[in-house]
């Protein structure tokens, strides 16, 4: 793993370098000013931050947490050498993977490393579940399972995918398999020819039994009409 260190008592970053190093860990950067170590992590992109709370004897550290978390969404760890609640219930709130008290120990690092390492496994698993690949000519196309509004087919075997953007993409599936294909409890069955991500559902129009996604008029058969109003919480 590749970690940024935020510490402006030279010491403790000192000791912290050099407990990484002894742990197989890299250190690929550091600073002591919030701006240039938000620029600095913008560039080098780490796999986690160890953020020293009270910079140049500010809270400039949650702040920076805090923008970090939010423009990158790298895993922060706290450390500081204060032990006051109000303070830390504000870095809690930001999410940190761990908490670290000055000055920091070895076997606490260790542990919040590889805390921090399982959590972006599982995040990358999760949005590796969330994709699927479709093949469009000679090259295959990422996309994302939660931008498909719906699917039609007008043949056995081919269906068009209808993605948020007004995109199409032709997949050679009947719909029945194209259904299982995604395995989604969001993608529901309108109609013999249509299949719709219910998350994406605008309204449903009781007269002329159709349901509207972003523009789109998707019509609900008679065998699925009654599927279609259990889903429904109508007020």
């Amino acid at each position: 793993m590749n970690i940024y260190i935020v510490e402006d008592d030279i010491f403790h970053l000192e000791d912290i370098k050099i407990t990484l190093d002894e742990l197989g860990y890299e250190c690929i950067g550091n600073s002591d000013n919030p701006f240039e170590a938000q620029e600095q992590i913008g560039m080098l992109r780490p796999d986690a931050v160890i953020l020293d709370i009270h910079l140049n004897g500010k809270e400039d550290g949650i702040a920076l947490g805090k923008r970090i978390k939010e423009l990158y969404d790298i895993p922060i760890f706290f450390t500081t050498s204060h032990k006051d609640k109000d303070i830390m219930k504000k870095a809690a709130a930001i999410d940190p993977v761990a908490y670290l008290t000055k000055p920091v120990n070895k076997d606490d690092i260790q542990a919040a490393l590889i805390l921090a390492n399982k959590k972006s496994l599982v995040q990358d698993d999760e949005n590796i579940s969330n994709t699927v690949f479709v093949k469009s000519g000679n090259k295959l196309v990422k996309v994302n399972i939660n931008d498909i509004l719906f699917a039609h087919t007008d043949s056995k075997n081919y269906c068009s995918l209808v993605i948020s953007g007004d995109k199409k993409l032709s997949v050679r599936y009947s719909i029945l398999k194209l259904s299982k294909q995604l395995e989604s409890t969001f993608f529901v069955q309108t109609h013999r020819s249509y299949i719709i991500n219910w998350q994406k559902i605008d309204s449903f129009h009781e007269y002329d039994q159709t349901i509207q996604i972003e523009g789109h008029h998707i019509p609900v058969g008679r065998t699925f009409k009654n599927d279609i109003y259990k889903r429904l919480r109508v007020i």
